[in-house]
């Protein structure tokens, strides 16, 4: 079991951001840090979207060579449907980039670190790192 980084804590770390960048060595001394390809693409597309490009490319392309890259499956799809249907049924709706992490994370026995907990909250058996 490893540790997924969720988007909004890889962009603190690509920004040199005390708390992250503590928080990421401190994980990675006793956890395997991995990120799926949903986060690859939110950070690419935020580099791509940027005002600096190439710098933004290229430490994208840096962040992701040291950490593992964990990729969406037929049984995460599964599993992403499934929680979607759950949460629609409930009327707590889930914005379908998230839901793809977390049927990742989960597809891979991970726990999921977050800064938008409350994003994550109350799907069934999702882990959040404290």
């Amino acid at each position: 079991m490893g540790i997924v980084i969720d988007t909004d804590i890889l962009i603190d770390l690509l920004k040199g951001k005390k708390y992250a960048v503590s928080k990421i060595k401190e994980l990675e001394r006793n956890e395997e840090l991995a990120i799926t390809d949903i986060n690859a693409f939110e950070l690419y597309f935020g580099a791509y979207n940027s005002r600096d490009k190439e710098r933004n490319i290229a430490s994208t392309k840096g962040l992701l060579k040291t950490m593992m890259l964990l990729h969406t499956q037929e049984e995460s799809m599964e599993t992403a449907g499934r929680i979607f249907a759950q949460r629609r049924a409930k009327g707590k709706m889930i914005e379908i980039r998230d839901l793809l992490i977390a049927a990742i994370a989960l597809q891979n026995g991970c726990k999921l670190l977050t800064n938008n907990r409350d994003h994550f909250e109350g799907i069934e058996g999702l882990s959040l790192y404290d």
